[in-house]
Parts: structure tokens; sequence; C-alpha cells
């Protein structure tokens, strides 16, 4: 089954309907996630304000079918919604999957162009924080599965994709 991804740029000032095109495209994915064609749609994109080098939105969303056949939306980027309307953030939203492997909860974050050295994990419960500091700022809490022993943390980081594996509190599998 092929995935599929679609990406988009749009400049704000010229082409606001840019980043809101392909509503077919994207109901026909859909469609395939639902008649099982294909297991993921993504869709990304960007948009700059013309002379602010700085000031730019990225946007995506992961749509996948999950344990049960039961469809799950991932929103990453910078863009964040207020009572004032959109603001684009410092910091961005890391794509995340999130695998429950029994006694173990297995967390895969995307974070192109961090360090390892950069990156902060904290966990509380069934609350994991990631962030990163440096150049590229990452941030998002997870919610859990269930209670881990946060001392059971292992790490491994390679080529932006960090895996985070806990074990689960006693009397916690599934």
């Amino acid at each position: 089954m092929a995935d599929r991804e679609k990406k988009e740029e749009a400049f704000v000032h010229l082409d606001l309907g840019g980043l809101f095109g392909g509503i077919g495209d994207l109901t026909e994915s859909l469609s395939g996630l639902v008649e099982g064609r294909t297991t993921e749609v993504r869709r990304t994109g960007k948009f700059r304000v013309k002379g602010l080098d700085k000031a730019k939105g990225i946007y995506g969303l992961t749509m996948r079918v999950g344990l049960g056949g039961i469809p799950t939306i991932e929103q990453f980027g910078n863009i964040r919604a207020t009572e004032d309307g959109p603001v684009v953030a410092e910091e961005l939203e890391p794509l995340v999957d999130l695998f429950d492997e029994g006694n173990v909860i297995l967390v895969v974050a995307e974070l192109p162009g961090v360090e390892e050295e950069e990156i902060q994990v904290k966990v509380k419960d069934d609350v994991l924080s990631l962030s990163s500091v440096g150049d590229r700022k990452y941030t998002k809490e997870i919610l859990l599965s269930s209670p881990v022993d946060p001392a059971t943390m292992e790490t491994t980081y390679r080529n932006g994709v960090l895996e985070i594996r806990l074990r689960k509190q006693q009397g916690c599998s599934g």
C-alpha cells in the first residue's frame, strides 16, 4: 500500500489559497485510508512573509488508521491556535509516533536539524515532555498510554529520529 505525502509552499501575501488548496486531493487520500488502500496520509506545507526572513510558518498533519481500524490525526509544526487566531510560534511541534508494546512504551519523534545533546526528555507518570534547545527548537507533551517508570528510560538518536523506550509501572502492562 503506497503512502502519500503532499507538500506545498505559498507566500502569504500572494496566495492564501495555496495553504488550503487540494481539498479534493485530501478527500481522495482520506477515502484511501477508509477503504484500506493506504495506511497513512501526510500533508505538510510552509509559508513565508516576503521581506521577513524569520516569519516562517510550518504546518502539517498525519492521518493514519490505528489499532482496531480507528483513524488518528496528529498535527505538527509551529502554527498554534489561540483565542486571537493562529500564531506562528518559535518552537516547532515534532511529529511523534507512540507504540504500546505490552510492558514497554516506544516513542519515536522526528527532530531534524537537532544535535543529540540539545534534546531534553522529562517523564512524570504518564506524560512525556520533549524539547530541544539550539537553533532549531522543538517542544511537545505526549500523553502515554499508561504510567511509566522514568528510571527505565532508554534513548537512541540517529539521523534526526529519537527513539525513547520506557517500561510501564508494575501492574500496568497491556
